[in-house]
């Protein structure tokens, strides 16, 4: 038998993050490949468009080494997820934790993944601000 009541609150969790993580972008650029735009951009989930700031894509490309200019994908998502604390983010990619590492001055304790919390995304956000979006988990939203 069908738990309506289950499906229904399925649905409206589903619903709810989608509506959370509108801002997020379709794809994400490479940074060479928005370093090669007149206009560097990428197009969003509702349709819009969302700029970068050419001195923060001259930032990042001056952290790492030009072979992995292709290997980071624009915008650097900061997903908050309580799983991991209060005010907890976590940065998953390689050169991206390698990026938030030297801006933050940290040393990450895997390569793949970093964990942050809310002062440092503070930090983080007013270096990169147009090449960084917040991602919301729906542990996040909904407690």
């Amino acid at each position: 038998m069908i738990d309506y009541e289950k499906a229904l609150e399925k649905i409206l969790k589903e619903e709810l993050l989608r509506l959370a993580n509108k801002h997020l972008p379709y794809k994400k650029k490479s940074l060479k490949e928005t370093l090669n735009e007149k206009y560097p951009h990428v197009t969003t989930r509702d349709g819009s468009v969302h700029m970068f700031k050419r001195s923060e894509l001259e930032l990042l490309k001056s952290l790492i080494s030009e072979d992995k200019w292709d290997k980071l994908k624009l915008p650097i998502t900061i997903e908050l997820n309580p799983d991991y604390g209060e005010g907890a983010a976590i940065i998953r990619g390689k050169v991206e934790v390698e990026v938030v590492s030297k801006i933050l001055g940290i040393k990450p304790q895997r390569e793949n993944e970093i964990i942050i919390y809310r002062p440092q995304i503070s930090i983080l956000r007013r270096h990169l601000r147009t090449t960084t979006q917040i991602a919301f988990s729906l542990r996040s939203i909904i407690g």
